[in-house]
């Protein structure tokens, strides 16, 4: 008797996304935030594991048991799961550069729609902090004609030098196409 596989495809809720565009409107570039945002969590939770694989052995050298010595994993696997979620959430979070707009889609169960039109940028800044060069992430500051906008800081940006790049496309436009007349 063969096995049979039975492959589960989970659907990327990225690639619906498109559903969020206007009717005339283009999606120039979308990416995911930068992985470099889920160290903080993943440091954490390690640091959960190692805390209890010490008091574990700390709390059998004392001979304590029954409930106490089980707490320090009770911990850690509340972190191993909040983990979880937090990649789980990043993987559905990422930013949109349309022909128009500037959009953060972000949200597992409640879908949240950040949007600035792009036409109302009036400054865009550009960073990257010695830790960002070495991963390959920066930070846009994006700041709007007298309004506090959602979308002032966006961090943990891949690829930001291309993203900077498109960006300033998108605002400015490209290089002007050469005139073939001599005035």
């Amino acid at each position: 008797m063969a096995a049979t596989l039975v492959r589960i495809r989970i659907p990327d809720p990225t690639a619906r996304d498109d559903k969020y565009l206007a009717t005339r409107e283009r999606l120039v570039m979308m990416v995911r935030m930068h992985w470099a945002i889920m160290l903080p969590i993943f440091l954490q939770t390690l640091g959960s594991i190692v805390l209890a694989v010490l008091l574990t052995v700390l709390l059998d050298g004392l001979k304590v048991g029954g409930g106490i010595a089980s707490l320090p994993w009770w911990f850690a696997l509340f972190m191993i799961l909040r983990m979880l979620w937090r990649v789980a959430d990043w993987h559905v979070d990422h930013l949109m550069i349309t022909d128009k707009r500037l959009m953060k889609v972000s949200g597992i169960f409640f879908r949240k729609v950040q949007t600035m039109p792009l036409e109302k940028v009036t400054d865009l800044t550009y960073n990257r902090d010695p830790m960002g060069r070495l991963l390959g992430y920066g930070e846009f500051i994006v700041e709007s004609a007298g309004q506090d906008q959602a979308l002032s800081k966006i961090q943990f940006l891949p690829r930001p030098d291309r993203l900077y790049l498109t960006m300033c496309d998108m605002m400015f436009g490209g290089a002007p196409a050469p005139s073939s007349s001599d005035d």
